[in-house]
């Protein structure tokens, strides 16, 4: 069992990571650049939550980043957009030996940490490991643990070793995958999130309070299962086989098995629906569409896969923002993600899950 555990990121997903680890008698430390929805004094930060852990959660606040390096387990907890002015500086402290565990981990970012210092081992889970979301008194609404998380790992340990050091955290529940493509390509934020927004950006636009998943209508499900045959598409050429997006949500909210606007709607009957954004600027787009949906499509042109759906996806979000999603998304180029070839990035990916040489 890991001694002490650091969350970078103090959002829904990592505040939720601290409050399962304080419920199971484990104190981890946050730090975050901002840190805008805990109660911060001195070196303590403090959060109430409800759900599948309920009461107030403290812990340890961490004031400087460099005080991430005194820690055996580092758990990352950010959205994709952050990866360039908050990740990128991180890669200056981790130290050889430290163990670096990317929660829904977009656009091989492991592979990025892990080329930037010699001797971590760095880890990506293809999900977070729960849906919350914070609500309009502050507190925090925790769904259950997901009962499946895929994850791959790249470093000097052998990766039993670095599954072994997750199930300690956080349960039997993760699946070691022989290619980080595998987790990376399971990570379904990202059609699912374009589903949902696309038909309800005049929401956002206006701040309208909405339901996620109470919008989920059949529309948005036709939309998700073709973005999803895409992304099954784009796998299966890498010679990889994902759960759909129906198994995704089944173990996420523990809801049976049927067409997806009706899966939402058990959802929402199980009162386990967050709202929908209330502004444009808002990750399920600033994150998704250039770390989720350009990294997508770039995989589709390098496995020659067609994947029309998305791609007007992401060029209808390009033009209802006004800015170049595509060109957005630095790691394509930082990993040469565009400038190589299927079978050479395969193997790359592939060597994540066995102990470095």
């Amino acid at each position: 069992m890991p001694s002490r555990v650091a969350i970078v990121g103090a959002g829904p997903i990592g505040c939720a990571a601290a409050a399962f680890l304080v419920r199971d008698g484990i104190a981890p430390a946050l730090w975050s650049p901002t840190g805008s929805r805990v109660q911060r004094h001195a070196d303590r930060a403090r959060f109430t939550c409800a759900g599948a852990v309920s009461g107030e959660v403290d812990v340890e606040w961490l004031a400087s980043p460099q005080r991430l390096a005194e820690f055996p387990v580092v758990l990352v907890c950010l959205p994709a957009n952050a990866y360039g002015a908050v990740l990128g500086p991180l890669n200056a402290v981790w130290r050889s030996g430290q163990h670096v565990v990317v929660s829904g981990a977009l656009s091989l970012a492991p592979l990025w940490i892990a080329g930037a210092t010699e001797g971590v081992q760095v880890s990506g889970w293809g999900t977070t490991l729960t849906t919350t979301h914070f609500q309009p008194d502050g507190s925090l609404h925790i769904n259950p643990l997901r009962s499946r998380i895929d994850m791959a790992t790249l470093g000097p340990l052998d990766p039993s070793e670095a599954l072994q050091t997750c199930a300690d955290l956080f349960g039997e529940r993760f699946v070691m995958a022989d290619n980080l493509l595998a987790p990376t390509l399971a990570n379904i934020n990202p059609i699912a999130h374009a589903a949902e927004v696309i038909p309800n950006l005049t929401r956002m636009e206006s701040g309208e309070a909405w339901s996620l998943f109470g919008h989920f209508t059949a529309v948005v499900g036709r939309m998700a299962e073709a973005l999803d045959v895409e992304r099954q598409a784009v796998a299966h050429s890498f010679g990889l086989a994902l759960p759909s997006l129906q198994q995704h949500y089944a173990r996420s909210y523990h809801v049976p098995q049927g067409p997806l606007h009706t899966m939402a709607g058990a959802i929402v009957e199980g009162g386990m629906s967050p709202n929908g954004p209330a502004s444009l600027q808002h990750r399920y787009v600033l994150e998704d569409a250039p770390f989720g949906l350009a990294f997508l499509e770039a995989l589709a042109g390098v496995a020659g896969v067609r994947t029309p759906v998305l791609t007007a996806c992401l060029t209808l979000l390009s033009t209802a923002y006004g800015r170049d999603f595509r060109a957005d998304n630095f790691l394509l180029d930082a990993l040469g993600v565009n400038a190589g070839d299927a079978a050479a990035l395969l193997a790359r990916c592939a060597a994540a899950a066995s102990p470095a040489s």
